[in-house]
């Protein structure tokens, strides 16, 4: 899976809004077939996977859950109509995680394409999925990236019964925990949930910001017009980029004449602060690719 910085939400059962969403600045598409699709609409949306438009960004597919019976109907025609990644919503069993990861090996070489390359993504959205989450991710080397479920009138706010604020503090410990969560399993697309307010472009900057700064690499959008603030917020910024720059280079300069921590600004650099540098450098060179 490529670093994205913005994936967007589309209704499965509206090809229109499928096409406009692939023509949008959004790094990614997620056709949803789960609480967007109506129940009398889910086998039209599941049909129009075969006909996905044709798009120089990725196809994403979030399908029903284990419990509705629709979990591997909506798998097996996402791996058909050759998605880049299939999303598990309220994840929260480490079993029905790794079945799900052994079925895309399967359907993959049944469809005759390369084993692991469809991402497996399960969204942490309830309270037991945010308890289980490292269990979750853990094992499945396809589980490149793990959703939050941060929504104001999500899941897992009822669960919780938080009070939801764009600043975080209701939700502080469930996205810190499930951040943890991905780095410890080696994840390394931890995204934020969607902003439900997709007229308040303060607040979703406000949250974009928080997520960020707490270690996500990415958000959800829910409209076209939230996608510009998400990718600017995860774009590292030209002057963010030409001080991680220069940091790698002195300190490579002097590793090379035999020094592995140096001074500079009045700050010690060393193998730590350069894995920082060098990831976001890299995430640059990959998200850089306007707002």
């Amino acid at each position: 899976m490529d670093a994205v910085r913005s994936m967007l939400f589309t209704p499965g059962d509206r090809p229109d809004l499928i096409a406009k969403a692939s023509r949008s600045s959004a790094d990614a598409v997620i056709v949803d077939l789960e609480d967007a699709v109506a129940t009398s609409a889910k086998d039209q949306a599941r049909s129009n996977l075969a006909s996905l438009p044709e798009s120089s960004i990725p196809f994403f597919v979030r399908v029903n859950g284990f419990e509705t019976g629709l979990l591997w109907e909506d798998t097996g025609a996402a791996v058909h109509a050759g998605v880049a990644g299939v999303i598990l919503p309220k994840a929260e069993d480490r079993k029905v995680m790794l079945k799900l990861c052994g079925a895309l090996s399967a359907l993959e070489t049944a469809a005759g394409q390369s084993e692991g390359s469809i991402a497996l993504i399960p969204m942490i959205e309830t309270a037991v999925g945010v308890q289980n989450a490292y269990e979750i991710l853990d094992g499945c080397p396809r589980a490149e990236a793990v959703m939050f479920g941060s929504g104001e009138q999500g899941d897992l706010v009822a669960d919780l019964g938080v009070q939801w604020e764009p600043t975080g503090t209701g939700l502080h410990y469930s996205r810190s925990r499930v951040l943890l969560a991905a780095r410890a399993a080696g994840v390394p697309h931890p995204i934020d949930g969607v902003f439900m307010n997709f007229g308040d472009s303060e607040a979703l900057h406000t949250e974009s910001k928080l997520a960020r700064r707490m270690g996500y690499v990415a958000k959800l959008a829910i409209h076209p017009a939230q996608v510009g603030i998400i990718n600017e917020v995860f774009t590292p910024t030209p002057e963010e980029v030409a001080h991680h720059r220069a940091i790698l280079e002195m300190f490579e300069k002097a590793e090379a004449e035999g020094t592995a921590s140096i001074g500079a600004d009045g700050k010690m650099i060393d193998y730590a602060v350069v894995r920082t540098a060098r990831s976001l450098l890299a995430r640059a060179a990959i998200t850089q690719r306007g707002t």
